[in-house]
């Protein structure tokens, strides 16, 4: 049995429930399925797939290198005020090099990102790189917390 169109109400609230980033990510995933989709049904030999998908690496990793963003944030949006976080997040986005738009924005909780297919060692282990990254901000605060600082390149070069 078919189900039955949503009463005129509840699209609207439901459509009010999405966001440009769920939006974008509800389109892109829609894209994705259709080429696959498209994939399936030519059945093309992968001689001729493979160098569309490493243009499209190309493309995507040029995108990372020139306007890609990592950011941690403390505040979200409610309604039209910004409130705190219940904890940190991490925001990940990649804006098109000839546009500016982003193409890729999202957002994890960092206690997701830890705990992903973590082990207790794991993330007791993450935990104590916290804690050692907090010390450096307090001490990054007492030593004056300059904004010029802040630009400056630590004494560590971060793994790759």
């Amino acid at each position: 049995m078919a189900e039955e169109p949503e009463e005129p109400e509840e699209a609207e609230a439901d459509a009010a429930a999405l966001t440009a980033g769920d939006f974008h990510t509800i389109a892109q995933k829609q894209i994705m399925n259709a080429v696959f989709a498209t994939l399936a049904e030519s059945k093309m030999p992968w001689n001729l797939v493979a160098p569309f998908l490493e243009a499209a690496r190309e493309v995507c990793a040029g995108d990372f290198a020139e306007n890609g963003r990592v950011s941690l944030h403390t505040m979200r949006a409610e309604g039209e005020t910004w409130v705190e976080a219940e904890e940190a997040f991490i925001g990940i986005s990649a804006a098109d090099r000839e546009t500016g738009e982003d193409w890729l924005a999202e957002t994890y909780w960092l206690s997701d990102v830890v705990t992903a297919g973590a082990t207790r060692e794991d993330v007791e282990a993450s935990i104590a790189a916290l804690e050692r990254t907090i010390a450096k901000l307090n001490q990054w605060l007492k030593d004056g917390g300059q904004a010029e600082a802040a630009g400056a390149p630590t004494t560590e070069t971060p793994p790759p």
